[in-house]
């Protein structure tokens, strides 16, 4: 060093403008935070070079990993928790916020018992805390804060209620079946059954048959016959399994076959089409309209009825046979226990015009006694949940612990072991809603990352992106 030099360096920070160790400003650090904090690394990178600022995806990384949020655990009164997988089906982390203001708090790395109660117990002030019906959950609470009050989230209260009556309509069916027989059954279909048709044989065909029977009963084999006749030995097979010569087979819709003998005795009638399937709808069958036709066209192209598809009418009788066969289809489908748990379910909210499944759906039910029974368990419990009134529980948990349903009765002892917090469910207004919306956030944000979601760096993604959002809406 020289004394006598009179350059000087300027070793001072300027507050606001430098810092030490550092190569950008505390300015075009936060922007660049807010920025990189809501993008994946490789879209921050390019976004930035199209400022002006270079920078590699790591240093992305490191830039948001620069971002520190203090957390003040004794200011939190009411927290959510619930489960997220970073790995499905193999690693799941619990998500802690604040019920309050939807904001995340903290991942915990894990959904196990002590590692819930661990993080808890920094929630000193934790007077209510909501959750769903996992039992490790409850546990954790109870360990970590056993004066807080728990809430079981309504949604999945009635969720299970709604599984329980899936199993129930799924043991019950032939009992509800057999009520509904009158208006669901068809009457005995009469005529024989024929699915096969052939066309009269040619005299190719007649001539080929004797020729085959022939030499076969001469001791040939099924492949001499073939090679002498310039035929396939399966060919030669098939002419040996008929007892007659036949022409070729028809290739026409199976109704055509089912109802063959209907369909004759309305050829020699000179019906035509419609009258044909209101005679086949009669005897306790159903067919479409244009599938009939078409299989008619194929297999008596010679008959030419004066009514043409133009000229169909629907008939009383093919409507009411339509409409059992829909209703046998409803009762079957998943769609059931929708419109059993849901009463309003199908009814148009601004003109209360119902659908026609839903008219149907409300047929079935009203002549259907067990039907009628699981819709009012459903509706009790939904009512009982949403009516302010925790005194109410208890009657539908005494009504129905002994009830005839197995699986009803089965979720309402169930409920007994988790009393506690279905009650407080009833009483406060607090609920896991803003829990799964927030984990929809964090599935959007785990997979912009591309396997790089360690909990920290995922943590700091989610908050920023929450915060965001909390302050537009």
């Amino acid at each position: 060093m020289n004394p006598k030099c009179s350059h000087r360096t300027f070793v001072e920070q300027y507050p606001g403008v430098t810092e030490k160790y550092q190569r950008r400003t505390p300015v075009q650090r936060r922007q660049l935070q807010e920025i990189l904090g809501l993008v994946a690394s490789t879209v921050g990178s390019r976004q930035c070079a199209s400022m002006g600022i270079d920078i590699s995806p790591s240093t992305a990384l490191r830039i948001v990993r620069g971002i520190h949020y203090e957390i003040d655990y004794s200011s939190y009164r009411h927290l959510c928790i619930d489960d997220f997988a970073t790995r499905k089906g193999r690693e799941y982390r619990t998500l802690i916020i604040d019920a309050d203001t939807h904001l995340p708090l903290e991942i915990v790395p894990s959904r196990d018992k002590a590692d819930v109660a661990k993080a808890l117990r920094k929630y000193k002030h934790a007077a209510i805390i909501s959750r769903d019906r996992s039992s490790s959950y409850a546990g954790a609470i109870k360990l970590a804060r056993p004066k807080a009050k728990q809430i079981a989230d309504k949604f999945h209260l009635v969720k299970n209620c709604g599984e329980h009556l899936d199993k129930q309509l799924r043991v019950s069916m032939p009992a509800i079946m057999s009520e509904l027989s009158p208006s669901l059954d068809r009457p005995v279909r009469s005529g024989a059954l024929q699915e096969d048709m052939y066309k009269p044989p040619t005299s190719h065909d007649i001539a080929l048959f004797a020729e085959i029977h022939r030499l076969k009963a001469a001791g040939m084999s099924n492949g001499s016959i073939g090679k002498n006749l310039g035929i396939d030995a399966k060919t030669v097979a098939k002419y040996l399994s008929m007892d007659k010569p036949r022409g070729r087979k028809i290739t026409a819709s199976k109704c055509v076959g089912r109802y063959i003998d209907i369909i004759q005795e309305g050829i020699t009638s000179g019906l035509g089409y419609t009258a044909i399937r209101d005679k086949i709808v009669a005897s306790g069958g159903y067919v479409d309209y244009g599938v009939l036709c078409d299989g008619m066209k194929k297999v008596f192209p010679e008959y030419h009825p004066k009514q043409g598809y133009g000229n169909k009418t629907t008939s009383p009788l093919a409507v009411a046979q339509k409409e059992r066969t829909l209703a046998r289809q409803l009762l079957g489908s998943n769609k059931m226990k929708i419109y059993v748990a849901n009463p309003s379910f199908g009814v148009k909210k601004d003109t209360g015009e119902c659908t026609r499944e839903r008219v149907r759906a409300d047929m079935l039910i009203d002549k259907s006694g067990i039907l009628q029974d699981l819709r009012q368990a459903c509706t009790s419990f939904q009512d009982a949940m949403s009516g302010g009134k925790p005194d109410e529980l208890n009657a539908w948990i005494k009504k129905y612990s002994v009830s005839q349903y197995q699986h009803i009765a089965s979720f309402a002892r169930e409920l007994n072991k988790d009393i506690s917090a279905i009650k407080n469910a009833i009483r406060y207004n607090i609920s896991n809603g803003p829990m799964e919306g927030c984990n929809n956030k964090v599935k959007a944000v785990k997979r912009s990352m591309y396997g790089r979601a360690q909990d920290d760096l995922l943590l700091i993604k989610i908050i920023l992106y929450s915060r965001i959002h909390v302050h537009e809406n």
